[in-house]
């Protein structure tokens, strides 16, 4: 071995994951250096590559690497003849001829990687192999692109000698939203290193037991690591990249490793029983989804062999009772069926096929995991389609067709059937105290594909009339309780009008749909008209107008609110056209359309650089949020159309300035859209001389609102309840380089539906944490010095800044000290000293986030969660 190998000893023995029994045929040498290839390579040379930190990618790239292992003469022929081996099993294969195109790609890869180094010689001093290579454009060193890019990459790895540094070079140079190519190699080197047992250590903790390993992988691989959980920031950058699906190669790589070692006879554990079933069973809950089985039949078998593992008896036997017993644990029907129709797929369960069919039958039939489904899922349209996708794996599984085709059908008579046995209802009314929610329920089965017309839904459409004609029930409709309830109030009506479309026959009288008049309550009770809109009198059948209702050539939705209206008179829901809080000129009118798809209705804010309007989605028919940008004080709008225009040369120049910077809004919310606490963009465009953004509309108010609504500030539990999801979101856009710049109480939403929304980055920017180049951003009291400044060092700890001046004004109902205010007089008065009870410990975490020298705060919002969290727990 030469010296340059001497020079850096193994930390820690490396252990071997999985075999190389699953040696794949390669036909040329873009194959030999494809992920199948470099995983066997992995495995093969684990204990040669993992002591000198390198990857498979840069052993057979660079013609050191290769050259100094092929050095080792009986390493390499041992490596070669196992792979020989494996492949001459295979039919019409023969090893001595396996091993001779072995050791030939072997010797082509060498030559490749010689004159690749040849070439590479060429780059100039000061540049680094990939800038080099990226700023050649379309020209490329040997004329292979795909194959110079894997060079280039390890070069710039070759040199670094640990796990850690390896991976957080490659994530420097990830530009995924801006160059395919580097990003795909990138891509595919990450698989190798998590592929390596050592490289998972050196991330997670070398003390980790190999299940637990798994788990953490899995966890990352599916974007669920907790906040808390972040170890070095690159977990959390992978954790986000996995969860926005920017890493497909390295997490077939991983799944590939945690699939092999489920087969491995290497314990998960310490070996005891209990361990061993929570493991697999975690693991299991992070692989089987509604969706599926993540790995497919390969996985599927990989479960069901380590489950034999704790069995006494082996062989088929064991096999076959892992399966019932795999199965049988899981108390998810459609998780059940996803996993028996996968592992019907793998060669091993092929003489079990008879077991299969009567587990998946059984389970079908099963009236408790019925329920479980029905009852336990909150969302029935997720339902619905989880559902489907349940029966179409059913229908397409490798077992014989007509008893797929019966248990489907059996199936989705099961669900109708306990629909129409009452069951539904009952239990619903165990679990559901609120009778608002529970005819909310009722009514989204009524309205799915679940239950059929000929089946459970007349008595569905019963049941909800039972409650709705309770006086009870519509002094609770009439009088919602918060923003919540006037959501579900809203969209229950939208159902019943629904299922008053969708009826095939007249109701009976006894079940007629009651009339939610106020003629039905006390004088001093009655409801608002807009309560009744969209309620129906009854249910129609198809081509019958229900009671009292106009022709549907009569019907048109509101321009200004969008809510189905008789075109007779003023809107019962907003009043338009008599009342309306569009200004003409300014604003566009209500049913101005965009794109020929958007329709745009009332004002909902109106800001210095523009408007936000309620908007219509003509093709999805949903309601959106619609932003303009229109800055008064630089243009007009055009008199008799809606094209805007600077007022002179000078605004031009800003104008533009300002639409570059709201574009630049529209494509970092994109960049973003994979964060919950995000509002969803749907679209943007440019027209009429400006531009527009099309985002999800979001109903509740702002945390300011929150605050003024709760006497002007809350304890410290309620802050941290509305803060935390923010702070989290935040950590994860810090991860993408970017910080928003602008957080405050007027920019945090708090939604009916309970979620937290940031709002508002017009501000946002890439990060510049070397140097000067952000813009002036200023909120008083929430902007740190650093905004003030174009030149101001800016960070996460900006936003750390802010979000604590945040959490002071929840706290103290008062807002901090302007920063400027501070350089003579750096005073923050105590929440104590305003009369303001916080533990001493959280008052201390929360005044280090509004220190005036940034190096003096907590440096990202993990520390600054970590911090708060330990404060509060005596920590």
């Amino acid at each position: 071995m030469s010296s340059s190998l001497h020079s850096h000893p193994a930390p820690r023995p490396a252990s071997v994951v999985g075999s190389i029994d699953e040696a794949e045929l390669c036909s040329d040498l873009s194959d030999y250096h494809a992920l199948p290839a470099r995983t066997v390579i992995g495995i093969a040379l684990r204990p040669y590559l993992d002591p000198l930190f390198l990857t498979p990618t840069e052993l057979i790239h660079l013609a050191k690497p290769l050259r100094n292992f092929l050095d080792q003469g009986q390493l390499a022929e041992t490596a070669v003849t196992k792979v020989a081996m494996v492949q001459g099993r295979m039919p019409g294969q023969d090893q001595q001829w396996r091993r001779k195109v072995i050791r030939n790609a072997i010797d082509e890869s060498l030559a490749r990687a010689r004159a690749a180094q040849a070439a590479f010689a060429a780059m100039p001093r000061g540049h680094t192999p990939v800038g080099w290579l990226l700023a050649l454009k379309d020209k490329t060193p040997t004329g292979d692109q795909v194959y110079d890019l894997r060079v280039a990459l390890a070069l710039e790895l070759t040199e670094i000698r640990n796990w850690g540094g390896k991976l957080d070079r490659l994530l420097a140079l990830y530009q995924g939203d801006r160059d395919e190519r580097l990003a795909m190699g990138i891509d595919g080197i990450v698989g190798d290193i998590l592929a390596s047992v050592g490289a998972a250590a050196d991330l997670f903790g070398g003390t980790l037991l190999p299940g637990t390993l798994l788990v953490k992988l899995c966890e990352m691989l599916f974007g669920r690591v907790g906040m808390d959980a972040f170890g070095p920031n690159r977990i959390g950058v992978l954790n986000a990249l996995f969860r926005q699906g920017k890493l497909p190669v390295a997490k077939a790589a991983v799944l590939n490793r945690v699939r092999r070692q489920l087969k491995e006879a290497r314990p998960l554990g310490r070996g005891a029983f209990d361990q061993e079933a929570e493991v697999l069973k975690t693991l299991t809950g992070h692989l089987l989804t509604h969706d599926g089985l993540i790995g497919g039949a390969a996985m599927a078998d990989a479960l069901t062999v380590r489950y034999s593992r704790r069995l006494e008896q082996g062989g088929a036997t064991a096999y076959r009772r892992s399966i019932i017993g795999l199965s049988e644990g899981q108390s998810d029907l459609i998780c059940r069926i996803h996993y028996l129709t996968r592992v019907a797929a793998a060669p091993a369960a092929e003489r079990h096929a008879d077991e299969i069919i009567a587990s998946l039958e059984a389970a079908v039939g099963n009236e408790l995991l019925i329920e479980n489904m029905l009852v336990q899922t909150p969302d029935i349209m997720l339902l619905e389609r989880a559902f489907a996708r349940a029966l179409a794996a059913i229908r397409s599984a490798p077992l014989a067709a007509d008893s797929c085709d019966r248990i489907a059908s059996k199936a989705e008579r099961a669900v109708d059937d306990y629909v129409k046995s009452g069951q539904l209802a009952v239990r619903l009314r165990q679990v559901e105290p609120v009778s608002r929610r529970r005819v909310l329920r009722l009514a989204e089965f009524a309205c799915s594909g679940l239950v059929r017309q000929d089946g459970g839904l007349p008595l569905l459409r019963q049941h909800i009339m039972e409650v709705v004609r309770q006086p009870h029930f519509q002094l609770e409709l009439a009088q919602p309780d918060g923003d919540s309830a006037h959501a579900e109030r809203r969209r229950l009506l939208d159902l019943l009008d629904r299922m008053r479309q969708m009826a095939t026959t007249p109701a009976p009288s006894p079940g007629a749909m009651p009339s939610l008049t106020t003629a039905t309550l006390p004088a001093d009770r009655q409801m608002s008209p807009t309560v009744l809109v969209g309620l129906p009198d009854q249910v129609p059948s198809v081509g019958t107008a229900a009671a009292g209702a106009p022709p549907a050539s009569e019907k048109r939705r509101c321009p200004s609110c969008f809510t189905g209206q008789v075109l007779q008179g003023a809107c019962l829901e907003c009043g338009f056209p008599e009342r309306s809080d569009s200004r003409r000129g300014v604003h566009m009118a209500p049913g101005t359309r965009l794109q020929d798809r958007y329709a745009c209705g009332r004002v909902l804010g109106q800001g210095g650089f523009g408007a936000t309007y309620l908007g219509w989605d003509e093709r999805l028919e949903v309601k959106v949020a619609i932003k303009e940008y229109y800055p008064a004080a630089l243009v007009a709008r055009l008199p008799g159309g809606l094209a805007v225009a600077p007022f002179s040369d000078e605004h031009a120049e800003s104008f533009a300035t300002g639409l570059s910077k709201f574009l630049e809004e529209a494509r970092t919310l994109a960049r973003l859209r994979e964060i919950r606490e995000i509002v969803t963009i749907q679209d943007f465009f440019e027209q009429n001389g400006t531009a527009y953004l099309v985002m999800e509309l979001l109903e509740g108010r702002t945390m300011k609102k929150y605050l003024a609504d709760c006497g002007g500030r809350i304890d410290v539990k309620r802050a941290l309840g509305v803060l935390m999801p923010i702070a989290k979101a935040l950590q994860a856009i810090h991860e993408q380089g970017l910080i928003h710049r602008d957080i405050s109480p007027d920019n945090i939403f708090l939604t009916s539906g309970g979620d937290r929304k940031l709002l508002d980055f017009g501000a946002a920017r890439q990060a510049v944490r070397g140097g000067p180049g952000l813009t002036v951003i200023l909120k008083p009291g929430y902007a740190p010095p650093e905004q003030y400044s174009s030149d101001g060092r800016q960070g996460p700890w900006t936003d750390v800044y802010a979000l604590c001046a945040t959490i002071y004004q929840a706290l103290t109902g008062r807002t901090p000290p302007d920063a400027t205010a501070r350089f003579l007089n750096d005073k923050v008065p105590r929440p104590a000293e305003l009369g303001v009870q916080v533990p001493a410990a959280f008052e201390k975490v929360m005044i280090s986030g509004l220190a005036m020298r940034w190096q003096d705060r907590p440096q990202s919002m993990k520390d600054l969660l970590r911090a708060m969290t330990g404060a509060l727990s005596g920590g």
